[in-house]
């Protein structure tokens, strides 16, 4: 397969699996590198190469966009995070293109939930289902402010019905730590990136945890954002303790088949990204 040349591994904050292929992955890089665009990763027993760059538009020009999070939809095109940049007017968004990068909607999220934001708003998203039954999901990388202290949000969006859902998620460090990406594992459970920005050899918090999330049809809480549950999957810092290569900020996540995470590590485009494969 030919390889483009003088592709960036820098500023990588996103990744999804392809649904089709095996060892191949999708990513997406953040403001730190222009113009935003769609990278393929293939993966093989020697490590990953990216073999193309697919351009992101809409109206046949290139868009501005801070892009944070990825996913493929089940029906083809791909979902994408934006996160938010307050004193540009520019809106946290989720963003739905095809295969060839072509934007074909955005999605903002409720005005009332819009006024209470912060610099950091969207920094990862996951879908499931197809049809009637597609869902988006997206966290929140820091609290924002009518969030109590320690608790963070992770949204679930309808693209059937526009309908959103929002849930409070509780952070093991109250402070330095956030949400960095989710992966859809099936059944209604997901698998979110918790963790600071700390280097590994001075982190203290990079972990990935399960939660569940209720399809539409389910009655909910009557609070307005429910608190979820979570459980440990894998303590990163144990297993990979990475003391070199990048700071250890880990943006992109999302699962292979055979149970592993590929994770990136990244240095905000000051550095090489590096990709992790973690069971």
């Amino acid at each position: 397969m030919p390889i483009e040349s003088n592709l960036p591994w820098g500023a990588i904050s996103g990744l999804t699996a392809d649904r089709h292929h095996r060892n191949r992955l999708y990513a997406v890089h953040d403001h730190n590198l222009k113009p935003p665009e769609i990278l393929r990763l293939e993966i093989s027993s020697t490590g990953a190469a990216i073999t193309r760059s697919i351009p992101i538009t809409r109206n046949q020009h290139r868009v501005k966009y801070d892009l944070e999070g990825i996913t493929q939809r089940r029906e083809g095109g791909f979902w994408l995070a934006s996160e938010g940049k307050p004193g540009q007017h520019r809106p946290n968004l989720i963003v739905r293109t095809d295969a060839q990068g072509k934007v074909l909607e955005e999605i903002h999220l409720p005005p009332e939930l819009e006024r209470y934001r912060v610099k950091a708003g969207f920094e990862g998203i996951a879908s499931s289902g197809k049809e009637q039954d597609e869902q988006v999901v997206v966290v929140f990388q820091r609290p924002w402010k009518d969030d109590p202290k320690g608790q963070v949000k992770i949204g679930q969006y309808w693209p059937s019905s526009g309908q959103w859902r929002f849930y409070r998620y509780p952070l093991d460090a109250p402070k330095g730590t956030g949400l960095s990406a989710i992966t859809p594992l099936g059944g209604g459970n997901f698998a979110v990136l918790e963790r600071d920005n700390r280097p590994f050899f001075k982190a203290k918090t990079k972990i990935i945890h399960k939660i569940h999330l209720p399809p539409l049809t389910d009655t909910v809480s009557p609070q307005r954002y429910p608190l979820l549950e979570k459980q440990v999957l894998t303590n990163i810092l144990p297993v990979y303790p990475l003391s070199c290569g990048t700071s250890g900020k880990l943006e992109g996540m999302t699962s292979g088949d055979d149970g592993e995470f590929f994770l990136i590590a990244d240095d905000d485009g000051d550095g090489d990204a590096l990709l992790l494969r973690v069971y």
